[in-house]
């Protein structure tokens, strides 16, 4: 059963751990573009005016890879454990972290991504919203304080796959009225996973790309349950896998207060 992973704490690394500047695990950059050194940490590292986040589960055996080019940030993953996975993600650098609030207020984000992989695990990919990750680590670990959130905008499972994965034994969430944004219907849940909770919202009709007004979404959150006095930690375009997965893929983001500010071209 498909299990959702953790996210990398939100700690800004000046170095990190660099592979040569190509790898097998994906293909080479095309001529002319700005890259960074591939990256095979889970350190977080910059570059130019994006970051990014990685984080491993301890089942995960393998490799993994992470390399900017321009704006998008490419990864690589080879996965052979059946249980565990890789979490990926990529933000920009100039967000200021505030309360919940105060940040849902017109927030619209372009979260893209373009993937080829393949294996009997999972994926899921799009927006991901973390709430006071920067609280007390007593807060974080009796879970009710911190807040892990997504908003799932394509998968390698289908939305009634996902929601019996969600309803089952195993999770229990609680399903949440449904939300109609960007041409599509999205379905929402709330789950408490160890000892913290976790918001879903999973568009019926998936795609890659796409602009989408979220401040809709984090009000039903914050009418069932998420406090909007807490420290809103930003938007990352997310990518995760659970089990044998391995191929390679790109994200990509951008978010602004005026959705006629952000251009979703790939």
């Amino acid at each position: 059963m498909r299990q959702p992973l953790i996210p990398l704490a939100m700690l800004v690394l000046s170095a990190c751990t660099v592979a040569p500047s190509t790898s097998p695990l994906m293909p080479p950059p095309e001529d002319g573009i700005s890259t960074s050194e591939v990256d095979a940490s889970t350190d977080h590292f910059t570059f130019n005016e994006y970051t990014s986040s990685a984080w491993v589960s301890e089942q995960f055996s393998g490799m993994k890879i992470r390399q900017f080019r321009g704006d998008k940030l490419y990864f690589g993953v080879e996965q052979t454990a059946p249980e565990g996975g890789l979490d990926v993600g990529v933000s920009e650098r100039a967000f200021e972290p505030t309360d919940v609030r105060s940040a849902k207020r017109g927030l619209h984000v372009c979260s893209s991504s373009d993937t080829d992989l393949s294996g009997d695990g999972r994926w899921w990919a799009g927006p991901k919203c973390s709430v006071n990750w920067q609280g007390t680590e007593a807060a974080k670990q009796n879970g009710d304080d911190w807040y892990e959130n997504y908003i799932v905008e394509i998968a390698s499972s289908t939305p009634q796959e996902l929601h019996e994965i969600f309803t089952g034994d195993y999770f229990q969430a609680e399903e949440l009225p449904p939300l109609t944004l960007a041409g599509a219907t999205y379905r929402n849940y709330k789950i408490r996973f160890h000892s913290w909770w976790q918001f879903w919202s999973v568009r019926q009709d998936y795609r890659a790309t796409g602009i989408l007004n979220i401040e809709p979404i984090v009000d039903l959150w914050i009418a069932h349950g998420l406090p909007s006095d807490r420290t809103f930690d930003g938007v990352k375009a997310n990518i995760e896998t659970y089990g044998p997965v391995e191929g390679y893929g790109w994200l990509k983001l951008s978010q602004s207060n005026d959705p006629a500010q952000l251009n979703c071209a790939n």
